[in-house]
């Protein structure tokens, strides 16, 4: 309220997260305040992080981008209309977090990413303050990182480490007493203003709000990119920056996506199958789909269809002409070395097995997709990607089948979409969890796990 007194909202913007019981929603009104949310509101809890990491990564480029030394200097270019800064639309940003120790038990991700923020964040004005009910909530990689404290009653005096006697002392006064990091006593104001409101006094101006992952994405709406290669997939909008996300098949060959029934696997597939048909001729990209339940039928109808499986009788068949196929492909003795380095000793299209409900494929009786298990190491030299999807119940068991454990010894992407959290860990780091349908966490190799809303395409 403070800040909001003698400041513009262009100048400074607060985002709140607050699990202190509420006390924070009143501010939602006041012109500064982005965002406000609580331990109910998850996914804006986790948007609220990920803006603040924006700004920090956009304000970082920037500031090599224009020779910008220090805050102070970009602060002035910001109040320059013609400078390159005006552009940005905030100014100083403020997370607050009201309850700590409630963020570091529901919230257990955020932690680490918040204190990297503690530590990167003030030099490009993103600035962190929390409440804690002991000091021992604070652990030190955060603690070192606060540079301004102010210690209040406590609960226990002798956990004080301003001044344990002053602190034994304030137990006896009324709220808002407390110790500045110096041994000085202080008193907190209460956070009221009289006058005419703060909408009327800034003019309507407001910090910008934090938008939200939607819960649907028509895939008309998503733009490609004009620099998207052959072998690049978008497949929706990614939580982190609410930008479009694309799978590079030639970066990492293949692609596992586990969830619950009604989650969004098929539908993931299918967004798939037709943005490689829509991105490719049918000479540069040949799909083979294995479906049981014929949920992808009439998908793909074009000549990029190579072959569709509707029964283990047919893929039983069909898997040793791939298996042929892959062979004829393996470098033979005389492949030079430039031949190996651009992929020249073989031509035709790359190969694109989709399989839909794997757990139906890989049976007790037997898995036929056994024969690929070889070639799945050499994919990329071979122009090969397998891309399979599977219920998440019993999968931490099914992960040992020779397929679905190659596959994950190879680094693939995954895309681990709503399941029970009873499941554990089957992908990456990342504990399933509740999600809408389309949503899912993106695993690829070297980039950090992002969870991303799939792009929404008809059936057929």
């Amino acid at each position: 309220m403070a800040v909001a007194a003698t400041h513009d909202p262009s100048v400074a913007q607060f985002y709140c997260l607050d699990f202190g019981g509420g006390a924070l929603s009143s501010l939602r009104q006041v012109p500064h305040v982005g965002s406000v949310a609580g331990r109910s509101d998850a996914d804006l809890c986790r948007r609220t992080v990920a803006e603040m990491e924006a700004v920090v990564r956009a304000r970082e480029a920037r500031f090599r981008r224009l020779g910008v030394e220090s805050m102070t200097d970009y602060r002035r270019l910001r109040a320059d209309a013609r400078a390159a800064a005006a552009g940005d639309p905030f100014g100083d940003v403020f997370l607050v977090i009201d309850g700590w120790a409630t963020l570091r038990q529901e919230f257990e991700g955020l932690e680490p990413r918040i204190i990297a923020l503690a530590a990167q964040g003030l030099s490009y004005g993103v600035h962190v303050v929390v409440t804690a009910s002991r000091w021992a909530e604070i652990r030190p990689a955060l603690k070192d990182q606060i540079g301004t404290r102010i210690e209040l009653r406590l609960g226990d005096p002798g956990d004080s480490e301003m001044d344990r006697r002053r602190a034994r002392q304030l137990s006896h006064f009324p709220p808002g007493r407390g110790i500045t990091c110096d041994g000085k006593e202080m008193v907190i104001a209460l956070p009221q203003l009289g006058g005419e409101p703060m909408a009327v006094r800034w003019a309507g101006r407001r910090a910008r709000p934090i938008e939200l992952l939607p819960l649907q994405v028509p895939h008309s709406t998503v733009p490609t990119g004009s620099g998207k290669t052959a072998t690049q997939v978008v497949v929706g909008l990614g939580e982190r920056e609410l930008q479009p996300v694309a799978l590079d098949f030639a970066e990492q060959a293949h692609l596992v996506v586990l969830g619950e029934g009604e989650c969004g696997k098929t539908s993931a597939l299918r967004l798939i199958c037709r943005e490689l048909v829509g991105t490719n001729t049918a000479d540069s990209a040949r799909i083979e789909i294995v479906d049981f339940r014929r949920t992808l039928l009439g998908v793909v109808e074009s000549a990029h269809l190579g072959g569709y499986v509707m029964s283990a009788a047919t893929l039983t068949a069909r898997v040793p002409l791939l298996v042929e196929q892959l062979q004829a492909r393996m470098p033979g003795e005389n492949v030079t070395q430039q031949q190996l380095r651009s992929r020249s000793w073989w031509s035709g299209p790359e190969i694109y097995l989709v399989v839909d409900d794997y757990d139906l494929v890989a049976g007790t009786t037997g898995n036929p997709l056994m024969p690929l298990v070889d070639y799945l190491p050499h994919a990329k030299d071979l122009g090969l990607h397998v891309i399979v999807a599977r219920r998440s119940g019993g999968a931490a068991r099914a992960m040992f089948d020779p397929v679905l454990a190659r596959l994950r010894d190879l680094g693939s992407m995954g895309l681990m979409m709503s399941a029970s959290p009873d499941e554990g860990i089957l992908l990456g780091s990342i504990r399933p969890s509740t999600q809408p349908p389309g949503r899912g966490t993106l695993i690829t190799r070297g980039h950090p796990d992002q969870l991303i809303q799939v792009a929404w395409t008809d059936p057929p």
